[in-house]
């Protein structure tokens, strides 16, 4: 699919624009369109652009990724560690759910925290829970209760929270995908009926 000619995908939350470039470049007839609220990484990101070559198909746009309703079709659309940062995910999931061709894919991808939470004895996520609940209070969860009203997410998304705000979002399940390599992450698919 993101291998034809015309493909078209939205990078939802890019920053500075990594994950838009590593696409383009394992994809070389992809149009890649990264959205983002923060307009000194997209500063950042349309330098990184430049610098990999990629800046005639990769695009960047200051806009919230509730907005992304209006910019499809896409072929697919990520979002790649952010879903947690963001006040309403909902929203934002509902507005990729719109953007994406009816033969598409969404693909979130957040960390691998342990499925459930359970005392120090007993973590799921080895030592990984415990460094994310840290990263949560101190970045993910005050960046995300900093424009209200907010959900409150932060770093620990735990893959049911995930499935809540999927299918208040319009989808009608989750399935986390069989990659192993980047034991850090967990990727999702957000799946849909067709209408």
């Amino acid at each position: 699919m993101l291998s034809r000619r015309g493909a078209r995908v939205a990078d939802v939350g890019t920053g500075a624009g990594w994950s838009a470039i590593a696409l383009a470049e394992g994809y070389p007839h992809l149009e890649v369109d990264g959205f983002d609220v923060d307009e000194p990484s997209l500063v950042l990101a349309r330098a990184n652009a430049a610098f990999a070559g990629v800046a005639d198909r990769v695009h960047f746009h200051h806009a919230d990724g509730a907005s992304l309703a209006h910019r499809g079709p896409c072929d697919a659309v990520f979002a790649f560690e952010c879903i947690h940062d963001m006040p309403r995910p909902i929203d934002v999931l509902g507005a990729m759910r719109a953007a994406v061709a009816e033969d598409g894919i969404v693909v979130i991808m957040d960390e691998a925290v342990g499925e459930r939470f359970t005392t120090p004895g007993g973590v799921p996520g080895g030592e990984l829970d415990p460094v994310m609940y840290a990263f949560s209070l101190f970045v993910c969860l005050p960046d995300g209760l900093s424009h209200q009203p907010s959900v409150g997410t932060g770093t620990v998304m735990r893959p049911d929270t995930l499935r809540e705000y999927a299918r208040a979002a319009g989808f009608d399940d989750v399935a986390v995908l069989p990659i192993e390599e980047f034991g850090f992450w967990r990727f999702y698919e957000l799946r849909h009926a067709s209408p």
